[in-house]
């Protein structure tokens, strides 16, 4: 039952990456699973075996889609539940290609623009960004890995510049940088005997792609999970400080994986129906207009299918309006 809006109350931030949402990506062996693996109760969807130096990972690997959406089926087990709070998800190129994969065999075809009127990739956005929102809505944080790609442009004088970015396609980059709260390069600088230093950079420049919505995230961060932590407490404190914002150290973890039995749901609509009927006749077309409304087209409660179940709900709940 969704609440009301009289009882929302003000978000809340935690000084940790616990329940975050962060991208890493950088060069090859630039420490980005290693870092990751850091995060709170880690566990590894393993697209590509890039932990076998990695002592502390608790990895799991995928090599078909189909191994993805069992493993979020899993996480939605309180024995998973109990024991990991961070999905790594390395590398999304990857999960990317294997998603393009699992809806041409769908569709029994061998490439995603065999598919007409570009509905393959509708498809595919569809499901990536379905599975990747599970994982958040099941109260898991998520670490995005990716590598990185660098291409040449010319600015306004002529003089050319690399562009350097995350490597992925166009509509995954579109899903992932909408959901992801940190987007951080990992890159080194080199004093005067070679010697590098690696940072993590969380801020967009001509020739950087980077952000965050912490608002007062330093812009440059020495690279290591316990840095990253400190320097967005850091950033939480200012925000706290300067623009009133509720800080907890750690947030309480929001779910919405309440389950709705879809037969339970349509047993009460079939009910309600029956009840508002005998009371009028003429309520039917008001039920069959706020199913219309509901689900921008007409219907009939017969009509409802399994995975239509949430919105079936908000039309059982207009009916026990009526009633």
């Amino acid at each position: 039952m969704p609440k009301h809006l009289w009882e929302v109350e003000q978000n809340v931030i935690s000084r940790d990456l616990r329940g975050k949402y962060v991208m890493l990506y950088g060069k090859p062996k630039s420490g980005k699973t290693t870092a990751a693996c850091s995060f709170p109760g880690a566990i590894l969807f393993a697209f590509e075996r890039g932990y076998n130096a990695i002592g502390d990972a608790y990895p799991y690997d995928i090599t078909k889609w189909s191994d993805y959406k069992f493993a979020i089926r899993d996480l939605e087990d309180p024995r998973t539940k109990e024991r990991f709070q961070t999905v790594i998800i390395d590398t999304v190129s990857i999960a990317w290609e294997l998603c393009e994969q699992y809806i041409c065999a769908q569709n029994g075809v061998q490439k995603i623009g065999d598919i007409a009127w570009g509905g393959g990739y509708t498809a595919c956005k569809k499901e990536f960004e379905g599975c990747l929102r599970k994982i958040t809505q099941l109260g898991y944080g998520v670490v995005l890995i990716a590598h990185s790609s660098s291409r040449t442009e010319k600015d306004a004088d002529g003089n050319e510049r690399e562009i350097i970015s995350p490597e992925f396609p166009k509509r995954a980059a579109e899903i992932c940088n909408g959901i992801v709260d940190i987007i951080g390069y990992i890159g080194a600088e080199y004093d005067a005997d070679g010697v590098p230093t690696r940072y993590l950079y969380t801020r967009e420049t001509p020739t950087l792609f980077a952000g965050s919505r912490f608002k007062y995230l330093a812009p440059k961060i020495k690279f290591g999970y316990q840095e990253l932590v400190d320097a967005v407490a850091e950033a939480i404190e200012k925000s706290e400080k300067l623009d009133g914002a509720k800080v907890v150290d750690k947030a309480p973890i929001v779910t919405s994986d309440e389950k709705l039995d879809f037969n339970t749901v349509r047993a009460e609509a079939q009910d309600l129906w029956k009840k508002i009927i005998a009371k009028d006749e003429e309520n039917a077309a008001t039920i069959l207009k706020k199913i219309e409304m509901i689900m921008g087209r007409k219907m009939k409660l017969s009509e409802f299918t399994e995975d239509q179940v949430d919105l079936l709900n908000l039309v059982v709940i207009e009916m026990r309006d009526m009633v």
